[in-house]
């Protein structure tokens, strides 16, 4: 029985720090116009931003997210995002965030992750996958079918990762 309930003790720490790892939050919205959203709720100014957030924009909006280690994400109106990862160890000198972009346009400047050594910084568009290197760019519909405008930096680019195959 002893051994049960120290299993059972060890599966619920691991359950909590993984809730807690989840509920961490990662950046905060610092500027909106109009009407946009983070999860389901309505951004405003401060409302804070977590892994796995939905972060959307309607008509004629912008939202900027301002993240740990500053970098900043801006969406146009009607884009949509989300935050699949965001790892930032600043004392272990380790940065990953991985962020996929489904619609809209929107503006991507690396912040202090980009100066890590060990960092990996990834834009997931529905036609490529960006690796971000140090980087300002902006990526957004154009023609029907998403480009990408690069202001500084580095970026590589892989294609058709959000495409379908057809068979």
């Amino acid at each position: 029985m002893t051994l049960l309930i120290r299993l059972c003790t060890i599966m619920l720490f691991v359950t909590l720090a993984q809730a807690a790892a989840a509920a961490e939050t990662v950046g905060t919205v610092t500027k909106v116009e109009n009407k946009a959203q983070i999860g389901g709720a309505t951004a405003v100014v401060g409302t804070p931003v977590h892994m796995n957030d939905d972060v959307r924009t309607g008509a004629k909006a912008r939202l900027e997210v301002t993240f740990r280690d500053r970098t900043l994400l801006t969406l146009g109106e009607n884009a949509r995002v989300v935050i699949d990862r965001y790892v930032y160890k600043p004392n272990q000198g380790t940065g990953e965030m991985v962020v996929k972009a489904t619609q809209g346009a929107m503006r991507f400047v690396t912040g202090k992750i980009g100066q890590m050594p060990d960092h990996n910084v990834t834009v997931v568009t529905p036609q490529a996958a960006l690796a971000v290197r140090g980087t300002d760019f902006w990526v957004g519909p154009i023609d029907g079918q998403y480009g990408v405008l690069l202001l500084k930096g580095k970026v590589r680019v892989s294609g058709d990762v959000g495409r379908r195959k057809q068979k």
